[in-house]
């Protein structure tokens, strides 16, 4: 759960610091340096008028049997790919700021689950909401929804997996405050 907590809180914090003019249906462009399509180096390093770029995210072996688990053994893999899209202002907006709440817009996430009937597209969204006080991350949810490609009755236990999962959201909180920590070290210097 570590890796597959760990993907949802980058995909989290990326899509946290977004703004409600970031665009749901944004594809990152093909660039000739994969560095400009790296998340990191987009967030703490590069200074475009957009923060956009993509990841992958995998599952662990632990994770395929816990959603096995939840899915009575229907959901058997996933293989992703987090889209985002921001303006870098309000990045920088947002991380001056000591106490806000992030109600983020719908960021994309694209999937490949394989089922126990085959290999299924699947899309969905992350619109987290991250509590900010006194500077630092206190409380953080993923906001997963907008499930396509697969019925209700499997996409809702996962969707409710995700969005309650409290090592998601411990993940999301260590994450989210290392990068305001990191980005008020720079500013400070």
């Amino acid at each position: 759960m570590r890796q597959v907590s760990r993907l949802i809180a980058i995909s989290v914090l990326a899509a946290g610091l977004a703004s409600p003019s970031a665009r749901a249906e944004t594809t990152v462009p093909p660039t000739a340096d994969p560095q400009e399509a790296d998340c990191w180096y987009q967030f703490f390093d590069a200074s475009g008028p957009r923060i956009a770029c993509a990841f992958p995210a995998v599952m662990e072996d632990k994770d395929r049997v816990e959603i096995g688990k939840l899915t009575r053994d229907v959901l058997k893999d996933a293989r992703c790919e987090v889209a985002i899209d921001i303006e870098r202002a309000l990045v920088e907006t947002a991380v001056k700021t000591p106490d806000l709440v992030f109600t983020v817009p719908p960021q994309p996430v694209k999937c490949e689950i394989v089922t126990s009937r085959g290999k299924l597209p699947v899309a969905f969204t992350f619109a987290p909401k991250i509590e900010i006080k006194s500077g630092a991350a206190v409380k953080a949810t993923p906001g997963m929804a907008n499930v396509t490609g697969v019925n209700s009755w499997l996409a809702w236990p996962v969707v409710a997996y995700v969005n309650a999962s409290g090592s998601i959201q411990e993940v999301m909180l260590r994450v989210v405050n290392a990068y305001l920590k990191r980005r008020h070290e720079q500013a400070a210097r």
